[in-house]
């Protein structure tokens, strides 16, 4: 009896080895696909419409409805400059509310990414990215890594927030859903 516990035990534990690393597998395809995604596209500042909906699939609803609401606030301020513009030819544009790629911890964005490792829970999981930014004028790439959390929904897998690396300048701190937190509660008195 107790060499049938012992094996069912054994079975049961191999068994779920398997399903974690399935689920592994799982976010780490999506956060693949992502940044596959990102590299064709390319975003710079508030995302366009149809960065927007390039990006929808991967993101959580919290995530995406703080991006589409700060690319309405850009929307309003573009309007508003315009409109300064207009009546005021020597005016001072407005300068944009958010410059450069949101979703790496560098805002010139990246050359290259590998997925590093992607640890799965229930209905969490966290991926760790390397990235890369190299370009003719540096003498030697940037690299850095950040953390990506994700989270389980009706969909599979979806990013619901990004950890920036931090360190020295130009590389962010913090995190992507911090970050457009604060644009959008610096940007309330220009939307009303």
């Amino acid at each position: 009896m107790k060499r049938i516990g012992t094996t069912l035990f054994a079975a049961a534990s191999l068994l779920l080895a398997a399903c974690t690393a399935n689920e592994d597998g799982k976010a780490k395809e999506l956060v693949t696909e992502f940044y596959q995604a990102h590299a064709s596209a390319r975003p710079s500042g508030a995302l366009t419409l149809k960065e927007l909906i390039t990006f929808r699939s991967f993101l959580s609803v919290s995530l995406f409805d703080l991006l589409k609401d700060v690319s309405v606030a850009q929307e309003a301020r573009t309007t508003q400059a315009a409109a300064d513009l207009a009546a005021d030819p020597d005016a001072e544009p407005l300068p944009p509310l958010v410059q450069g790629d949101l979703f790496t911890g560098n805002p010139n964005g990246a050359s290259t990414f590998r997925v590093v490792q992607c640890e799965a829970q229930e209905r969490e999981a966290t991926c760790t990215v390397e990235l890369i930014f190299s370009d003719a004028k540096l003498q030697s790439p940037a690299k850095w890594t950040d953390r990506l959390s994700l989270t389980r929904d009706a969909r599979g897998w979806v990013i619901d927030n990004i950890q920036y690396a931090g360190g020295n300048p130009p590389l962010r701190s913090g995190t992507l859903q911090d970050l457009l937190r604060k644009v959008l509660k610096r940007d309330t008195p220009a939307l009303q």
